[in-house]
């Protein structure tokens, strides 16, 4: 495969990426202007966010099922021209609920875009060029994660909301030409019957627990948050027995017979918890702790994700100068460097120096999530990827939901404990549950390092 043929490739799936990982949270900030001019309520509005996730949260398992039953190539341009339709199509909504729909249907449809991407990936490129395919990957993820808040600001403020659909077109329809043209075709399975089971198992299942870590902060620690985590625990349970040893299944679980995939797929989990409850407490330290607007906090907050992005093509490029082993010692030393100084932030703490640790955090942020993708992913035999990335990326789905309910807690069950009912009291409740959770972060991440010498790969591993 020559260099442009590849970049060609590297451009298509990182596009169908940052398609379906920029829809993810495009109306997150619009929720308020969709109250005033649907004149909704905001528990209902509020759907046009959750209900995206939670739709891509089901659908997500059948990823890899799919890819192999109809060719990756196949359901990727598919759903790109979906995405193309449903985003004219809302953009003629009528009514909050016609539009819930349509994102609804985006959801099942662009959500399965991220881990089709990743799969293909690995399937289609020479291991040479996986790394730099991971780092690719993961700047489209993070780059969709952080550009609607910008993107939407500035459209809301020169247009009309269905400019946050109509926005889709060009890409998707780019994206679309550029699969049918570039993709290679893949081998379809066309003899593998659906496992109908599996998806009822895995959708229902995956449904309830998202749910209900969604619901993690309203409902708190009850009996209404065990029963619905037992029972969408159960589901999953029900599948992993009945599947196991099984390859004819929605969700391959063999790929966890592949010694490295296993220690990858804790490590990843272990980042995700570390990482994301700080990702949902630093706008609330920011905005209720030290005292600065929305906007500004939007400011302090985009170096670190704008560095964290950059740094995955240089974590590309150190990967197999410095091996995993390394450069995973590496990356977590520089966000426990990064994160020390907050295990100290009180409401009087310099607005810069958050900036300049964050953006510490940031860099090592960057390395990790680029050796967690590539450590699972390059685990496994091409084609099992589909099924390995269906897992990771709904592995991170549910971790994401868990965690943000599981920080709101923590948030709410300080501000009680300590009586806080004043702006001083309140912010200082805010700077000590971040000192706490802090700590709590850096412990976790440190076990990774030994989790890493134990299974991942030197630089001699890596260039034999």
């Amino acid at each position: 495969m020559d260099a442009k043929k590849t970049n060609l490739i590297l451009l298509t799936l990182g596009l169908g990426t940052l398609i379906g990982s920029l829809n993810t949270m495009m109306f997150n900030v619009a929720l308020p202007t969709m109250v005033t001019y649907f004149d909704a309520p905001l528990s209902t509005v509020q759907w046009l966010t959750s209900g995206y996730m939670l739709a891509a949260g089901v659908v997500i398992p059948a990823a890899g099922f799919l890819g192999d039953r109809f060719g990756y190539k196949r359901i990727f341009t598919a759903i790109l021209f979906c995405i193309l339709a449903l985003s004219i199509a809302g953009a003629f909504a009528w009514c909050i609920e016609v539009l819930i729909i349509i994102r609804l249907l985006f959801g099942f449809t662009g959500g399965l875009l991220s881990p089709l991407a990743l799969a293909m990936f690995y399937r289609i490129l020479p291991v040479s060029q996986q790394t730099k395919a991971a780092s690719i990957w993961g700047m489209a993820t993070m780059f969709g994660a952080i550009l609607p808040t910008v993107l939407t600001g500035l459209i809301l403020s020169i247009a009309d909301w269905r400019f946050l659909l109509l926005f889709n077109v060009p890409f998707a329809l780019l994206a679309a030409v550029l699969s049918i043209s570039v993709l290679p075709k893949d081998s379809i399975q066309m003899q593998t019957k659906l496992d109908f089971t599996g998806i009822f198992l895995t959708s229902v299942g995956s449904f309830i627990l998202l749910f209900t870590f969604s619901n993690l902060s309203s409902w708190g620690f009850s009996l209404k948050l065990l029963i619905g985590f037992i029972s969408g625990l159960a589901f999953l349970l029900i599948y992993i027995v009945r599947s196991r040893n099984r390859s004819d299944v929605v969700l391959n679980l063999n790929v966890f017979k592949y010694r490295r995939y296993p220690a990858a797929f804790l490590v990843s989990g272990i980042n995700i918890i570390a990482l994301c409850t700080i990702a949902f407490l630093m706008p609330l330290l920011l905005q209720n702790g030290l005292g600065i607007s929305p906007l500004a906090t939007g400011i302090v907050m985009l170096p670190c994700s704008i560095v964290s992005m950059l740094m995955m093509p240089v974590g590309s490029y150190l990967y197999n100068k410095t091996g995993e082993k390394l450069l995973t010692a590496i990356a977590i030393l520089i966000i426990v460097a990064g994160s020390i100084p907050f295990l100290t932030v009180t409401p009087s703490t310099s607005i810069l120096l958050v900036v300049v640790i964050q953006i510490v955090r940031g860099c090592g942020m960057g390395l990790f999530n680029l050796i967690a993708t590539n450590s699972q992913m390059s685990a496994i035999p091409p084609e099992l990827s589909g099924h390995a990335s269906s897992l990771t990326n709904w592995f991170q789905q549910m971790l994401n939901a868990l965690m943000v309910g599981v920080a709101s807690n923590i948030v709410d069950l300080r501000i009680t404990a300590m009586g806080a009912n004043t702006p001083e009291t309140i912010a200082l409740a805010y700077t000590t549950t971040t000192n706490m959770v802090m700590a709590v972060s850096c412990i976790l991440l440190l076990l990774v390092i030994p989790i890493a010498m134990k299974f991942f790969r030197s630089k001699k591993e890596l260039r034999g």
